[in-house]
């Protein structure tokens, strides 16, 4: 539909179902940051910032998500987003190799936590950086509602292969697909046959039992909120969200480790999320002497070439609920897993705050109530998708948290795009977790996930009692 704003004449479109959710988390926070996602991806070579400036330039050019722009409708208070047209950038440099690294880190921490103008004003900020230590590369900041993790992924990965095309006449890669043309198929969606089979798959869910509470700390919190609420049957609690005051913590994997896993699900044909998904829910079921455990999965839906490289923000999270009986072995565990995700992604279509809402009502649930204490979400990498010109030089990957964060606490398994190690990054409110408890965590799901890898055959009992 047109519209005409500051005078100017767009095609605009209304804004899709993952992005109501990021504007829905907006309506509710004190302030607009809590929806920046800010990264850095620094190598240790010599760039050249000319090139890397012009890589970046046909990047952003490439990318129509990355030119996008939400406007709110005056009379109507409706959004609409749009593409601005191509327009050549200046990236600034800014030279931090005098610096401690952790004083560096401090800065572009502090870059994340400038909010942007949510309805008109650009939507992201990249900055070409030298970092401590010969590290050089570009940190970029970027609006919630036109990026996930996915699609900063395939824009790094789309800078890193352009700045190697520019500089050592590489391949140039192919080009993106067009983000507006994914956009429309979203909204076509809800008068489709499969939002009708989608529906009726997440009423099925929903005529299920009600799923219990499983908290990454223990029971502390349901029997806390039994009490509270005078019911030592509640099966559902809260984590604390009153003030979004967050920030993140990343652990990294050795390529070695990183291809035990991958080695494994290769030889089983198992995915790596599942692999990794087994742990997190084995830890879970341990720590709350639970069968029945939820893990709230965000569903990055690009099974097609278009959704793979049109970038924006695609995420759903809807639940990946599963009751493993400790006497199933590792693989039976895995293939549970792997045989209920893949019926969630299938349906991953339906709306996220539909699908909670109806939740809520099914099982007369308090506003805010919720079955899950982890959220989780897994970039996949092959081998195959490094770089070849960089993929033996040092990398550093660096997820920054804005100080606020949108979600209790979240789990990001992505891999690294220099040498394809997985980080692991934990985001959390403050209200809802500590580093230490992260690191309790990360620890017992490492302990979980690689005992399991290396003795297949056991029970989920005898891989507990391991650890």
């Amino acid at each position: 539909m047109e519209k005409i704003i500051g005078g100017i004449k767009h095609e605009c479109y209304p804004l899709t179902p993952a992005q109501m959710v990021h504007m829905y988390t907006l309506m509710f926070s004190p302030s607009d940051e809590v929806v920046n996602i800010g990264t850095g991806q620094f190598f240790k070579t010599e760039f050249n910032v000319s090139v890397l400036r012009e890589a970046l330039n046909r990047a952003v050019e490439r990318c129509e998500s990355m030119r996008m722009r939400i406007w709110r409708e005056p009379e109507t208070n409706q959004l609409w987003q749009y593409v601005v047209p191509y327009k050549n950038q200046y990236f600034e440099y800014y030279d931090f190799s005098a610096l401690t690294e952790e004083k560096a880190h401090s800065i572009l921490e502090r870059w994340t936590s400038q909010p942007f103008d949510t309805y008109g004003g650009e939507l992201s900020r990249i900055v070409i950086v030298s970092m401590p230590d010969g590290y050089n590369g570009y940190y970029l900041n970027v609006h919630h509602a036109c990026a996930d993790s996915y699609s900063v992924v395939t824009f790094t990965k789309d800078v890193l292969e352009l700045y190697c095309h520019l500089l050592y006449g590489l391949p140039e890669p192919a080009p993106l697909t067009s983000y507006i043309e994914s956009v429309k198929k979203d909204l076509e969606y809800p008068e489709t046959k499969k939002a009708k089979r989608d529906e009726e798959f997440w009423h099925k869910k929903l005529a299920q039992p009600e799923p219990i509470y499983t908290d990454f700390t223990g029971p502390g919190r349901l029997i806390q909120m039994r009490k509270a609420k005078g019911n030592p049957e509640l099966r559902w609690s809260m984590l604390p969200t009153k003030d979004s005051a967050g920030a993140t913590v990343t652990y990294g994997l050795s390529v070695e480790s990183t291809d035990k896993i991958l080695d494994f699900a290769e030889k089983y044909n198992i995915p790596a999320s599942v692999v990794i998904l087994h742990a997190i829910r084995t830890v879970l079921a341990k720590f709350n002497n639970e069968n029945d455990v939820t893990i709230r999965d965000f569903i990055s839906r690009r099974s097609t070439l278009l959704n793979k490289k049109c970038g924006g923000v695609r995420m759903h999270c809807l639940p990946l609920r599963t009751i493993i009986d400790p006497s199933a072995t590792v693989l039976e565990s895995m293939e549970i897993i792997n045989k209920e995700q893949q019926d969630v992604f299938l349906h991953a279509d339906y709306s996220t705050m539909k699908y909670y809402y109806e939740e809520r009502i099914r099982y007369n649930a308090d506003p805010g109530a919720t079955y899950f204490s982890v959220s989780f979400t897994y970039q996949p990498a092959t081998r195959k998708s490094l770089i070849p010109y960089l993929k033996d030089i040092p990398f550093k990957s660096r997820w920054y948290s804005s100080g606020r964060q949108p979600q209790p606490f979240y789990i990001t398994a992505m891999h690294r795009p220099g040498d394809g190690g997985l980080n692991f990054y934990f985001g959390y409110q403050k209200e809802s977790a500590t580093p230490e408890e992260i690191e309790f965590l990360y620890y017992f799901v490492g302990r979980v996930l690689f005992r399991s890898i290396e003795n297949p055959d056991k029970t989920i009992k005898e891989i507990m009692d391991m650890v």
